[in-house]
């Protein structure tokens, strides 16, 4: 537990300005343009704060076009030794894996919030499937992307190096 802590003190220490950052950025999107000081002053004042918005047009410009050629996992045999009948087998594996989780609405919500905020996740996870003791591998959105706390080391952009990573719950 103590390194539990110590590893999520450390990505909470590391994100907190990045963090700060996505909730800036998202607000924006989401139409909270002004800076909180001037809304007060123009409050106290009795003038109006309009916001023309048009973030949300430039936002979905992008996560239409991820919509229309979606990311897709693909299996492919590169060697002499890897066996191309096993590579379409797994690849069918994770068609069904996509489907029976509808990877798509985690797809969708993980490039809305990068483009929105910076970054956007979603996860892969295993459940025990109804009646069994089998366990089905499902693709699940991370809805709110503050709640995910990486591996603060973490070098690569697609975080293939994570050792850790805290999702917190309320």
């Amino acid at each position: 537990l103590k390194e539990a802590r110590e590893r999520f003190q450390q990505s909470s220490d590391v994100w907190e300005e990045n963090r700060r950052l996505y909730s800036e950025d998202v607000d924006f999107v989401y139409g909270n343009q002004w800076p909180s000081q001037i809304q007060r002053e123009r409050d106290m004042q009795g003038r109006a704060c309009i916001t023309v918005n048009r973030m949300p047009q430039f936002v979905h410009q992008v996560t239409n076009d991820q919509r229309q050629n979606r990311p897709s996992i693909k299996v492919r045999a590169v060697d002499d030794y890897a066996d191309p009948d096993t590579a379409e087998i797994m690849q069918g594996l994770i068609r069904h894996i996509e489907a029976n989780s509808n990877a798509d609405l985690a797809y969708d919500n993980g490039t809305y919030y990068a483009v929105a905020g910076g970054f956007g996740f979603w996860r892969i996870r295993t459940d025990y499937a109804p009646m069994s003791f089998d366990q089905e591998i499902y693709i699940d959105p991370v809805l709110n992307s503050l709640t995910v706390y990486p591996d603060a080391d973490s070098k690569s952009l697609d975080g293939s190096d994570w050792r850790y990573c805290f999702i917190v719950e309320e």
